[in-house]
């Protein structure tokens, strides 16, 4: 297949790049700054921003393949990884985004159908599930501005996807507090349904799982299509 990345030189991003070529998928990566992501075969990097429907555009259109699905792994960035940092990215990154590739989606092709995107466990029905002190502690943290805008999100792919039906293959993906390094080596996603009924007080997943996931489940085998799959290890 061949994949178009939105957010590729993040951490997950890169991992989904990874795995996707491992795997014999073709990918290309709209980033801001090519030089943040390696020169690899099968890989075509094109530089825009995310949120323009014109750059979008033009990475569906940079080779004579179109994508057969859109992958968005942005996340809200802030000045460091702790919760009380000040955000860096604008309000509505990821809500803009997803409305950018929506559109430019459709004026290519009806052929490009699946959108999936990284969201988060909290967001939307998942939220009910979440450990009570860790949603007091993300709702009273900036990393509520990134919720927000997640559940914007979702709101806006649900209202989409039923427009035209048929027309949007999404799948919003929820993944539990992500880990880097060994820590989740070789463990896989295990789904926790729409809701996240039952996945414990503070469950994790490693990004390598998340990476995986999205590559091999949602994007390969078809499936969680118009879902919210929760995911942890």
């Amino acid at each position: 297949m061949r994949i178009l990345i939105i957010g590729g030189s993040g951490r997950i991003g890169k991992l989904i790049i990874a795995d996707a070529l491992t795997r014999n998928h073709t990918v290309t990566a709209l980033v801001r700054t090519p030089s943040a992501l390696p020169q690899t075969p099968n890989l075509t990097i094109i530089q825009g921003t995310p949120t323009k429907v014109t750059d979008i555009t033009k990475a569906i259109n940079s080779t004579p393949d179109l994508p057969t699905a859109i992958i968005i792994a942005l996340a809200s960035s802030r000045k460091t990884d702790s919760p009380f940092a000040t955000p860096t990215s604008p309000p509505r990154l990821m809500t803009e985004t997803n409305e950018a590739a929506i559109a430019a989606m459709r004026a290519a092709s009806p052929t490009i159908k699946r959108l999936i995107t990284i969201s988060a466990f909290g967001v939307g029905d998942s939220r009910p599930f979440m450990f009570f002190p860790t949603r007091f502690f993300l709702d009273h943290s900036n990393v509520a501005f990134g919720y927000k805008d997640h559940n914007a999100v979702e709101v806006l792919v649900r209202r989409e996807g039923e427009k035209a039906q048929g027309d949007l293959e999404w799948t919003l993906v929820k993944p539990a507090m992500l880990s880097d390094g060994k820590e989740g080596e070789g463990k896989k996603a295990k789904v926790y349904g729409d809701s996240g009924e039952g996945i414990g007080r503070v469950p994790k997943i490693s990004r390598e799982a998340v990476a995986a996931f999205v590559v091999r489940e949602c994007l390969e085998k078809g499936m969680w299509v118009r879902a919210t799959p929760v995911i942890a290890e």
